[in-house]
């Protein structure tokens, strides 16, 4: 079974700027609780470690990222796999970001995943994990809107060294 998160902002930033902003995964993984050690593999597919604390554990993933599906400026879709460092489990997630027009200047953005736990972690507690997903899922979307609305996104301002392993495009 897997957790699934959904939230929506609204920022005072036109959508093309808003778009710009989340199709930079330099950009976006600063707004990602627990996102690290972002490296791009290939075109549209990146690895990064991801931590976070669950109850009395602090889990820690590397993954790999996917961009599946990108229409300028409305979507982005990323699929993402990756093992357990530590204990035994797996994560596999689908993640979406979908940006609407809401008045001059202004743009909604959804927000959504699904993540499923195998292993040692998916038999950990679900109610847990379901509260920990929700509250990520509101950490990012409040990051994103102060990243945006704080003018972070702009071209020069970001500190692609904090995440960065290695060069990112």
């Amino acid at each position: 079974m897997g957790l699934q998160s959904t939230g929506t902002i609204n920022v005072e930033v036109d959508r093309a700027t808003a778009f710009e902003f989340v199709a930079d995964p330099v950009q976006l993984a600063q707004c990602i609780p627990g996102c690290s050690e972002l490296i791009e593999l290939s075109p549209g597919r990146y690895s990064a470690q991801l931590t976070s604390k669950v109850a009395y554990i602090t889990l820690k993933f590397k993954v790999t990222s996917e961009i599946t599906r990108m229409e300028p400026p409305n979507l982005i879709e990323v699929k993402m796999t990756g093992d357990s460092i530590g204990l035994a489990g797996r994560v596999s997630a689908t993640a979406g970001i979908e940006l609407m027009v809401a008045g001059e200047g202004f743009t909604d953005i959804r927000y959504s995943a699904e993540v499923a736990l195998s292993g040692k972690l998916g038999g950990l507690g679900q109610p847990v994990f379901r509260s920990k997903s929700a509250e990520v899922a509101r950490e990012f979307g409040q990051n994103l809107k102060a990243a945006l609305e704080k003018g972070l996104g702009e071209k020069g301002l970001v500190n692609r060294s904090s995440l960065s392993g290695g060069p990112v495009a």
